[in-house]
């Protein structure tokens, strides 16, 4: 007993150790479109399906038409290519209609 009491201590105190790492905060707004154009695979169409919430929420709805987002990530991709340096929410929300 007296070991199963020092081990749950030693893994209670261990907890703050691991909790106190500093939270990375990351701003929408700073990604540019090269650093999507960059990513490849899930990662890219988990940064693009990100983007359409975004914007689905910023215009208070739930609903979208699939291919009205298809549409607008044809063009977000293809204003990227063109604009890389540019940041991708501005340009993801000027290709947005």
């Amino acid at each position: 007993r007296r070991q199963r009491q020092m081990c749950i201590r030693d893994r209670l105190t261990a907890a703050p150790i691991l909790a106190a790492e500093a939270p990375v905060t990351k701003d929408l707004k700073d990604f540019s479109c090269k650093e999507i154009m960059i990513q490849s695979g899930s990662d890219r169409d988990i940064s693009i399906a990100f983007v359409h919430g975004y914007m689905l929420g910023k215009n208070k709805t739930t609903q979208y038409e699939i291919d009205k987002l298809a549409k607008i990530t044809d063009a977000f991709l293809d204003y990227c290519l063109d604009h890389p340096a540019e940041k991708a929410l501005a340009s993801f929300e000027k290709v947005y209609k």
